[in-house]
């Protein structure tokens, strides 16, 4: 008898599974990611950027986790991503009594623009910025230099993040 039960327990939610994948899928929704980029941007050149940085690296798996092939021949490419700028900031927050410093906000801010591989705008200058507030302490200046390191690397994910929904949403008007 457990058996049975068991087995209409674990039918029971592989429906349930199936029912609401199907909702989701029915009102549109779209896991982060899935939405296709212009179809002009299907082999992709990235300009302004050095292709051993870690800013390239970042657009490249982005584009490449949506479909499109990125190129370092220019001339085979249907579009160029071009990076205008890319601006890390450490700015002073506060400090304590003696004037040492407690906190910093740490920024990023990348400006970019898409072209056809004749020329035409796919998607104008744009600017995209994240910032992210970090307590230092004199006492573990090792672990707050690594966590310091870590949150870099997270605004810069952020911006080419905001970046690929911003050339999404190009693409689709």
């Amino acid at each position: 008898m457990k058996t049975s039960s068991s087995l209409f327990a674990v039918t029971g939610r592989f429906l349930c599974v199936a029912v609401v994948s199907l909702l989701l899928g029915a009102c549109g929704f779209h896991l982060r990611g899935s939405e296709p980029l212009p179809v002009e941007m299907s082999v992709t050149y990235i300009h302004g950027t050095s292709e051993f940085g870690t800013l390239y690296d970042d657009f490249r798996t982005a584009l490449e986790s949506r479909g499109v092939r990125v190129t370092q021949d220019r001339g085979e490419a249907t579009a160029v991503l071009k990076i205008l700028e890319n601006n890390t900031d450490k700015i002073v927050l506060t400090v304590n009594l003696s004037g040492k410093v407690q906190e910093y906000r740490i920024s990023q801010n990348i400006q970019f623009e898409v072209a056809a591989a004749d020329g035409q705008p796919l998607l104008d200058q744009q600017s995209v910025t994240r910032s992210r507030d970090f307590k230092f302490d004199r006492n573990d200046v090792l672990g707050k230099e690594r966590e310091n390191e870590v949150i870099r690397e997270e605004l810069q994910r952020d911006v080419v993040n905001l970046a690929m929904l911003r050339i999404t949403a190009a693409g689709r008007r």
